[in-house]
């Protein structure tokens, strides 16, 4: 499978929200005429750009260097059309290049045009004069010029995006970052107010690094399993024989199965692990989320192609590069079985005349193949880290 980008609050992950998120909104002067039906950024995110006016150099998360431009992912309370500089610094940390006028756009990231080889970091300003400290400036990751991967098969690359995490949860997911390479963690400055702001920084970091080295990237909830409903195809190769040129993502709808109980906090043993996983305790189902009255998703999920889209949101494509176009997958083909905890953020009560839409509830079960293949993995990693300790 393609990379998954996902957003870390606890083991219990503040993924990735229903929102549409185009953000016109006013900062000091207005800036683009903000219509709140086509966006999903919340009022509080509204407010504080709105009121912050202090003039100062935004954190960066990356800097990612492509054929013709380096694109920077800023976490800044600043709205889509807010001018910016791009700086240019030599490995040496002197500024070697005239400043570049640039704005915001898309959300959380701007674009610079890639000027020399001898660029070794990046900052972002709201001036074009002035110094730039350090800890403002981020290193500009390039490509090493070798093929991209078509797709991650496996999966074998997560992105966590950590705001505040536990102790045990960090234990874990740095055992798959160190003695697995299967997970990089990415820490997301605590200067939102908001889980909504927060995740549409770390969709736009991860599409960014995601386009250096991979064809397709899953945008996906922890929580959540995309199957194919004939087990023998893969979903490369779905993408490889199905999907054609016109095509810049692929939606799959959800499929809720409801959970009535949090996981336990730390592991206790094998035991455990085989009662309460999710896959194998919840099996209560509603009917595929289709037919909304946007038309365009029900909570879905996508793979988009890397370079063909130019602004991830949270269920949808914001735009597309050069007019491709989303395809919409037949459940019959291929759907998302969404393990979602009913009581968290009251879930059930907030949604559930949405939910109900999707009725008969029925029990269906997770394949018997990838479940046992899943219950060992799950198992050999757990031996692997507390078995010494034992």
């Amino acid at each position: 499978m393609p990379d998954i980008c996902s957003t870390q609050s606890k083991i219990s992950i503040l993924l990735f929200l229903a929102f549409l998120a185009i953000l016109s909104v006013l900062y000091s002067i207005q800036v683009f005429n903000y219509d709140s039906t086509i966006s999903g950024i919340s009022s509080i995110y509204l407010k504080n750009v709105q009121k912050l006016k202090e003039s100062y150099p935004p954190m960066l998360i990356g800097a990612y260097e492509s054929e013709n431009r380096i694109s920077v992912s800023v976490a800044a309370l600043k709205p889509i059309g807010f001018t910016v500089y791009c700086r240019y610094f030599d490995k040496n940390g002197t500024e070697h290049e005239k400043p570049m006028k640039a704005f915001i756009y898309p959300l959380f990231v701007v674009i610079c045009d890639k000027k020399s080889a001898e660029t070794h970091r990046m900052a972002i300003t709201d001036g074009s004069i002035g110094d730039v400290p350090e800890q403002f400036q981020v290193m500009v990751t390039r490509w090493n010029g070798g093929s991209k991967t078509f797709l991650y098969t496996g999966v074998s690359k997560f992105y966590f995006y950590v705001r505040e995490i536990e102790l045990n949860d960090m234990f874990l997911l740095k055992h798959y970052a160190i003695k697995r390479e299967e997970v990089e963690l990415i820490d997301i400055p605590s200067i939102y107010f908001d889980a909504v702001s927060q995740q549409l920084l770390a969709i736009a970091d991860c599409h960014l690094r995601n386009r250096l080295s991979a064809n397709w990237t899953i945008f996906s909830d922890i929580d959540e399993r995309l199957v194919m409903t004939e087990e023998k195809e893969t979903i490369r190769e779905f993408l490889q024989e199905s999907i054609s040129e016109k095509y810049g993502a692929v939606m799959f709808a959800q499929r809720w199965i409801f959970k009535y109980e949090k996981l336990p906090e730390k592991f206790i043993n094998y035991q455990q692990i085989m009662e309460e996983m999710p896959t194998r305790k919840w099996s209560l189902t509603t009917q595929p989320a289709v037919n909304c009255t946007d038309g365009k998703h029900c909570w879905g999920k996508m793979i988009i192609n890397n370079q063909k889209v130019l602004q991830m949101l949270v269920h949808d494509v914001g735009e597309y590069e050069n007019g491709y176009v989303p395809f919409i997958l037949d459940p019959e083909v291929g759907y998302i079985r969404h393990y979602r905890d009913m009581n968290l953020g009251k879930w059930w009560e907030r949604n559930r005349g949405a939910i109900e839409k999707y009725q008969p509830f029925t029990n269906t079960t997770y394949s018997p193949y990838f479940g046992s293949q899943l219950l060992s993995n799950v198992l050999q990693v757990l031996h692997e880290i507390y078995k010494p300790q034992r």
